[in-house]
């Protein structure tokens, strides 16, 4: 049989998982994955992945690509995969791509967005999916701190490189919206630090609640140093949604 390399979109519900990555007697969102390719075509792999996002963290944008050899059709192993997943993940797309592809270093962006519930009392069915926020939070001011990310900066202050030392990333989009009580905070970058959105997102929360100036966001960034902040919001308000890559990298 031919070996081929396939590319999926995948979502979960982080709740469950010790994270993405594959670790040794932990449950993570990989191992689940390749232990039900293992089942279903009889391969041990490993599969690659454009972001590594941390225990409670969701998705429904991740993206993934294994080589495999299935003697069947594309939709019979989608399929059979879905079967067999457990049921906090789902491989919304399946396709194959001919071209060499890299999840992780193809990626132009990631886009991310983190939700709180801004209200008296908490959301039951959206407990798991958003933070819940008693005070007031003035989403103009959050907004506000939110436009001094944009840009090429150093982002030491609010995470450390899962590899080497580089701290320097670009933010295209960092922008809070509502529905309601809730809060949505949508950021892009072309690669994200660890912890860097939930610690951007916790030292906004700190200037929704007038605990920190506008311009201390700013001092914070330039100090380069993550003590500088140290305000981490919580793993299950945040969510990646989507992976973009170049229009030559052909995902259908």
């Amino acid at each position: 049989m031919l070996i081929q390399r396939y590319y999926a979109t995948v979502e979960y519900d982080g709740t469950d998982f010790l994270g993405y990555q594959f670790q040794p007697n932990a449950r993570t969102v990989q191992g689940e994955i390749e232990k039900v390719i293992a089942k279903v075509t009889k391969a041990f792999i490993r599969i690659d992945g454009a972001g590594r996002t941390d225990t409670g963290v969701h998705a429904v944008g991740q993206v993934i690509a294994f080589n495999v050899a299935w003697k069947h059709n594309l939709e019979d192993l989608h399929r059979a995969l879905n079967a067999i997943l457990p049921k906090d993940i789902v491989i919304k797309t399946l396709g194959i791509i001919t071209e060499p592809f890299s999840p992780r270093f193809d990626a132009l962006n990631r886009s991310y967005r983190y939700t709180i519930f801004n209200q008296a009392w908490p959301t039951i069915l959206m407990a798991r999916y958003a933070y819940h926020i008693k005070p007031q939070l003035n989403l103009e001011l959050m907004n506000d701190a939110s436009q001094l990310l944009i840009g090429t900066h150093n982002f030491a202050s609010f995470g450390k490189p899962t590899q080497g030392n580089n701290t320097v990333r670009q933010i295209t989009q960092a922008k809070w919206s509502t529905i309601g009580t809730q809060l949505n905070f949508d950021i892009t970058a072309n690669a994200f630090l660890y912890r860097m959105v939930r610690n951007i997102v916790g030292t906004l929360i700190q200037v929704g609640l007038g605990r920190l100036q506008v311009s201390q966001v700013q001092d914070i960034l330039l100090a380069h140093d993550l003590k500088a902040g140290s305000y981490t919001a919580p793993p299950h308000g945040l969510c990646l949604m989507s992976v973009t890559y170049p229009e030559t990298v052909k995902l259908s």
